[in-house]
């Protein structure tokens, strides 16, 4: 009898230690994306382009891979407790992702790590002046269901004749 319990408890405590295992090393799509030092608004003319930079945080054990993805932010957003004078859903700005100073759309970040790329935008001939532009910058991590983290850049279009 005395054997049995001891096997019992030996069982339980093996089945306790491989529960605590592996949580501990499973797969965590905890990643976070924002752009340094809350420089989310910017401005750029047709002659003057401009770069935000961004931070990726992995804050699983294993390293990870995102692809960023840069689209026109339909919604609304404020800058100084307003709603701006928006540039249309067609606007064409020119976005690229950058990191160490190549153009680079797929990001790795180790594990509890950290990451920084650019993000470029370039304003084309044209485009209205005076008006602000919202980017939703996607770092998607396909690993994971739930894993796209996003950050909204505000870019304000300022007339070249002005500067």
């Amino acid at each position: 009898m005395c054997n049995s319990t001891i096997g019992t408890f030996l069982m339980f405590m093996t089945l306790a230690f491989l529960s605590n295992f592996s949580s501990a090393y499973a797969q965590s799509c905890n990643s976070e994306l924002i752009v340094i030092n809350n420089r989310d608004a910017r401005s750029a003319s047709e002659n003057d382009p401009t770069q935000f930079q961004l931070e990726i945080l992995n804050n699983s054990f294993s390293s990870q891979s995102y692809h960023i993805e840069v689209v026109n932010f339909e919604g609304t957003f404020k800058i100084k407790g307003e709603e701006p004078a928006r540039l249309g859903s067609d606007n064409n700005l020119i976005v690229s992702v950058y990191q160490k100073n190549s153009q680079n759309n797929m990001i790795n970040v180790p594990g509890r790590s950290a990451t920084i790329f650019q993000v470029s935008v370039s304003v084309p001939i044209g485009t209205p002046v005076n008006h602000w532009g919202g980017l939703e910058v996607k770092a998607i991590n396909n690993a994971c269901q739930d894993g796209t983290v996003s950050a909204l850049l505000k870019l304000f279009v300022t007339d070249p004749s002005e500067e």
